[in-house]
């Protein structure tokens, strides 16, 4: 089976108001061509937007309730090009595969899961192929990893990309734990 992989490097614009900077990754993704991630590429009220933009991509966002500066799974919204797609999860089920992102784009049935106790490795499932993406690093030096078994289009590229912007700690158990108790505690400092 073909497999491929691609790196993206971080990047950020602190220019102006703190509210107005931005964040992401971008790299050239073989035959798909530049690949750039954004986030917050824009904020509504509380939530805030991850777009994905490149040559050979279409553009994919993501809106979802704010946690830093990426959106989270609450109250999720995806978009691929000017269409809406349905994102359904079971925040209650016990394991990885239960907990995953599930949609439907294009036709094609996707997952979106955590493959370890952390954050920083995922995976895009559909038939026939997966991408596992991770970050790694600090700082100046951080890079985000597609690794594509199969054989993948843009539209499997673009979704893999925008999800490396999004807060998807709430696909583990822990994860989840460690997300409640911080809203818990930011809602208990309005009080304050």
């Amino acid at each position: 089976m073909m497999q491929q992989t691609y790196t993206l490097d971080h990047w950020e614009d602190r220019s102006g108001h703190r509210l107005t900077w931005k964040f992401g990754y971008r790299g050239v993704a073989g035959a798909f061509g530049r690949i750039e991630v954004v986030y917050p590429a824009g904020r509504h009220g509380d939530r805030h937007v991850t777009e994905v933009r490149g040559d050979g991509i279409p553009v994919v966002s993501f809106t979802g309730w704010a946690y830093g500066r990426k959106p989270s799974l609450y109250m999720a919204q995806l978009s691929v090009g000017s269409d809406g797609i349905r994102v359904k999860r079971n925040r209650w089920a016990q394991t990885r595969a239960g907990r995953a992102l599930r949609m439907q784009v294009a036709g094609r049935e996707y997952r979106y899961l955590a493959t370890g106790r952390r954050h920083h490795d995922r995976a895009l499932l559909r038939d026939g192929v997966e991408i596992r993406t991770g970050r790694r690093g600090r700082g100046a030096r951080k890079k985000a990893t597609f690794t594509v078994v199969g054989q993948a289009d843009a539209h499997d590229i673009a979704l893999a990309a925008v999800m490396v912007g999004v807060n998807t700690r709430n696909l583990t158990r822990g994860g989840a734990v460690r997300a409640f108790f911080n809203r818990s505690l930011n809602w208990l400092d309005i009080f304050n």
